[in-house]
């Protein structure tokens, strides 16, 4: 079996998303499991990243793009034309597309391969927050083209059944061409220090969000459940926002003056740096508007952090019994949900080791055996026609 693996996106700012985190996780898991079949990965450039992680593996071909500089078109013409040469110059069985943006300034679902394709679509998020997502007509139109790329697939993959809902619902693809196949969180990276990271940890107790200030994100409800925390004068945690942009503090500011100078943010975050955090933190807030999977809660859970998050899309699905759930946009919920658990011990330790349980039922070798069984499938279809 030869199948090819888009990794282009992860050079144009999502290695360190759960895109990233997914690319990287999965193929690795990939090439532990099967040694027969060939996989080509496919980058544009910063080539240079990715030849540590995969470079032992006798299976795992790195194909750089032969791509000329272009400006804002270089992804279209890397995608729309080069790859798909290259995907049956190889004699592909399936050509894997593991990200299918709004932005034509990024590495796209080509609409015609040449080959079966096999769509990681983790949301519909830009239809979910469409006033927000898709402001520009530009966007829109793009978007809409690369979700008729989506129902050419052969098969698309996503991370939750709530998710998979919302393909169906929004005529993507039928429930039968859909396949589940959740995430695991990231092996722990080696420890690094960071002075700067021990002084955000150490300085006080302190609550924790990763997101920045994505819409979806919600870091407003955020920090005015920190404001309006701050007004117990015997309250004393910080609270640390990581993420590559933030808001300003006043959604906290207009509820408590005294969340003044407590509010840290961290952009530069790696993925030791996290493990830090959510290891050390009392609390995980994660108030999102949407998820498709929601992959910082396992992570947070795995680390023994009690986490609180909103009953929307998959989060319910992900936490389980190991969270709290809130509704969206309640920064009154989240505050109430985050005393709760700096209240009572019994709480805490519940939501701890219920969230601990609850990641170690997720690994990347079960999503490698999930996404080759869909792989083998589209070869063996392919082989029949």
């Amino acid at each position: 079996m030869r199948v090819g693996i888009d990794f282009s996106p992860l050079a144009y700012g999502n290695r360190t998303r759960g895109i990233g985190a997914y690319a990287e996780n999965l193929v690795a898991a990939l090439l532990a499991q099967d040694a027969r079949a060939e996989y080509f990965l496919f980058t544009m450039r910063g080539i240079e990243a990715y030849e540590t992680p995969f470079a032992r593996a006798p299976n795992a071909h790195l194909v750089r793009l032969p791509v000329p500089p272009m400006g804002r078109a270089t992804p279209l013409i890397s995608h729309q034309l080069i790859l798909p040469l290259h995907a049956r110059a190889l004699r592909l069985d399936a050509l894997h597309l593991i990200a299918v943006p709004y932005n034509p300034s990024t590495p796209a679902v080509p609409l015609r391969a040449g080959v079966p394709t096999v769509i990681t679509l983790f949301d519909v998020m830009p239809l979910r927050l469409s006033e927000t997502l898709l402001k520009n007509p530009r966007h829109r139109r793009f978007y809409n083209w690369q979700l008729d790329a989506c129902r050419r697939a052969a098969m698309l993959l996503t991370a939750s059944h709530a998710a998979a809902q919302d393909l169906a619902r929004f005529d993507i693809a039928p429930r039968e061409k859909i396949r589940v196949v959740p995430l695991a969180p990231p092996p722990l990276a080696a420890p690094t220090n960071r002075p700067e990271v021990a002084a955000l940890a150490g300085s006080a107790p302190f609550l924790l969000h990763v997101g920045g200030a994505e819409p979806q994100k919600d870091q407003p409800t955020v920090l005015r459940a920190f404001g309006l925390l701050c007004r117990n004068p015997a309250f004393r945690h910080n609270l640390i926002l990581v993420g590559k942009h933030h808001g300003d503090d006043m959604p906290a500011l207009e509820m408590s003056t005294r969340a003044a100078r407590r509010i840290l943010r961290l952009s530069n975050a790696t993925r030791a740096d996290l493990d830090i955090l959510y290891a050390r933190c009392d609390v995980f807030i994660f108030p999102s508007l949407y998820e498709g999977f929601g992959l910082p809660i396992l992570e947070a859970m795995r680390a023994g952090a009690p986490v609180v998050a909103t009953n929307v899309a998959a989060l319910p699905e992900v936490t389980r019994d190991a969270g709290l759930l809130v509704e969206a946009k309640n920064p009154q919920a989240v505050a109430n949900a985050v005393r709760r658990i700096l209240d009572d011990e019994r709480v805490r330790v519940k939501l701890s080791q219920a969230g601990e349980r609850r990641a170690r039922e997720f690994s990347w070798a079960r999503t490698a055996e999930l996404t080759r069984a869909v792989y083998a499938k589209v070869a063996l279809e392919k082989k029949s026609e």
